[in-house]
């Protein structure tokens, strides 16, 4: 279990964000929903250890009741854009993580290979981003964060770049691969549909960024999650995001 406890950031005497609070469970994914400019990435950003230094930061995190600093190795972080270097090859991409932390070159690149056909980008391991399509280029930013193996995995907006038909796919093969391989996931994002079809628990953060506004978990199986089964849940998150 991963506690955030009283988390404030601020910039000079400005508040971005004041006392959050939340706890995340492994295998459990959690969606952190609210207005632009509540602070939420803010939040993720601080978990991940590269917040802004212009930005003050003060609260607690804890991994199974013991005090730790981020950034920690039970965490990686994967920004909005598929964030992949033009110059390296897909599979050369998927395995810069590993190499960061220190695994041998060889080695990285055998980890990372094994894996290219159950993500969807066997035949890719040696063309560049700019050569594949915008959901494989996501699909080997998912490789890179998933094959490091930590327990909880940050995610901002990791589909908000995509068409709406590849949206909806890649929503659909991240639960298919969270499924495979269970991980604790937070992750940000601004679409309704989108965080009552892949979360366990929403998140919802108030337009002045202070402690939560809501704390919902979402009990419909994925495979029911109809336009109607949904309705009710879309329509209280609604109305909480506009009283905010």
């Amino acid at each position: 279990m991963l506690h955030i406890e009283g988390l404030s950031i601020s910039i000079e005497n400005r508040k971005l964000v004041s006392d959050f609070s939340c706890a995340l469970s492994e295998n459990e994914v959690t969606c952190l929903i609210g207005p632009s400019g509540c602070g939420k990435t803010s939040v993720l950003k601080w978990l991940a250890g590269i917040l802004s230094p212009t930005l003050g930061a003060t609260g607690a995190l804890t991994l199974d009741d013991t005090g730790i600093t981020p950034p920690h190795a039970s965490t990686t972080y994967q920004p909005q854009s598929d964030a992949l270097f033009p110059w390296l090859t897909i599979a050369q991409n998927a395995a810069l993580g590993l190499e960061v932390a220190g695994i041998p070159t060889k080695t990285a690149r055998a980890d990372v290979l094994m894996h290219f056909k159950t993500f969807g980008l066997a035949g890719c391991e040696n063309l560049y981003p700019e050569q594949i399509s915008g959901g494989m280029r996501q699909r080997a930013a998912f490789l890179r964060t998933l094959v490091q193996n930590s327990r909880f995995i940050l995610l901002d907006e990791p589909f908000s770049a995509l068409d709406a038909v590849t949206r909806l796919r890649m929503q659909a093969w991240l639960c298919d691969q969270l499924a495979h391989t269970p991980r604790g996931v937070l992750m940000v994002t601004h679409d309704l549909h989108e965080a009552t079809q892949i979360a366990d628990r929403i998140l919802v953060m108030p337009a002045a960024g202070g402690p939560l506004a809501a704390n919902i978990s979402v009990t419909t199986p994925r495979h029911a999650r109809t336009e109607t089964a949904m309705a009710q849940i879309r329509t209280t998150l609604k109305s909480l995001l506009l009283e905010s």
